[in-house]
């Protein structure tokens, strides 16, 4: 995976951009972020799942008309496998605060507040 400081700045990145604070937030910059992820959560056994999981949201996403019903679904989708995939990242660092705020804001992202 990148370095601990390129995944913070992807993970923050990715938290804003779905709590809203990013101002341009459109499909294609959708599919731009997850293309970020997809290679190295792809390179580690642990977050191959997440991989794909966020292939089908890129597709989804990429669809012509998007139906945001199903994109929404696959959101929460991927914010249970980062709760997921958390405990195999450890305890120590800012990783499982990171996790944690990213698994929130797709459940944000949802609209499903809990």
């Amino acid at each position: 995976m990148k370095s601990l400081a390129d995944t913070s700045g992807l993970m923050e990145k990715t938290t804003s951009m779905l709590m809203g604070s990013e101002e341009s937030f459109t499909a294609r910059a959708g599919v731009d972020l997850i293309d970020q992820w997809i290679t190295p959560l792809s390179k580690s056994e642990n977050t191959q799942q997440v991989a794909r999981e966020l292939q089908k949201l890129k597709a989804l996403i990429s669809a012509s008309p998007a139906n945001s019903s199903e994109v929404y679904a696959q959101m929460g989708v991927l914010a249970v496998q980062v709760l997921l995939i958390a405990p195999d990242i450890g305890a120590e660092g800012e990783m499982p605060s990171l996790l944690a705020a990213l698994a929130a804001a797709l459940r944000i992202g949802t609209g499903v507040k809990s």
